[in-house]
């Protein structure tokens, strides 16, 4: 067994992928909140997480969210955080715009967002580093 490869590590790295995809999605709205017609997005951050727990989709039994190549030159990413399904982006067009010109963008809403999906992924990723922090007292048994 490996040491890294256990569930509580695979399930924080996926929650932080799905939580930096989220991140993507809300500054992707705010970067568009004065582009007539843009319909905010956001990512279902827990059927995200739950799609890329299940593995749903990936014949490699891979766990995790798919990456690709936008250009040639660039390395394509592989391994049990990045194989699998994308996450779960939903369009915000319920028929009702925020503005005249049919933009569904709410900035202050966006950023209560991102504030949120910030604080999600500051917790993640503590979690993962006091998950560090024990393999390495158990590595230095126990000395400092």
């Amino acid at each position: 067994m490996k040491i890294l490869d256990d569930r509580t590590m695979r399930t924080l790295e996926i929650a932080l992928d799905v939580a930096s995809a989220r991140h993507q999605v809300i500054a992707g709205n705010v970067a568009n909140v004065n582009t007539p017609g843009f319909k905010a997005a956001d990512v279902d951050f827990v059927s995200s997480l739950e799609q890329a727990m299940a593995g749903r989709g990936d014949p490699t039994g891979h766990r995790g969210l798919t990456s690709r190549a936008t250009r040639a030159g660039h390395f394509a990413i592989s391994g049990p955080a990045t194989a699998g399904q994308s996450p779960i982006v939903r369009t915000m067009d319920e028929g009702v715009s925020m503005k005249v010109d049919g933009n569904s963008v709410d900035i202050d809403l966006e950023m209560a967002k991102m504030a949120e999906n910030e604080t999600m992924y500051n917790t993640f990723a503590q979690l993962v580093s006091n998950k560090f922090s024990i393999l390495k007292y158990v590595i230095s048994e126990g000395r400092r």
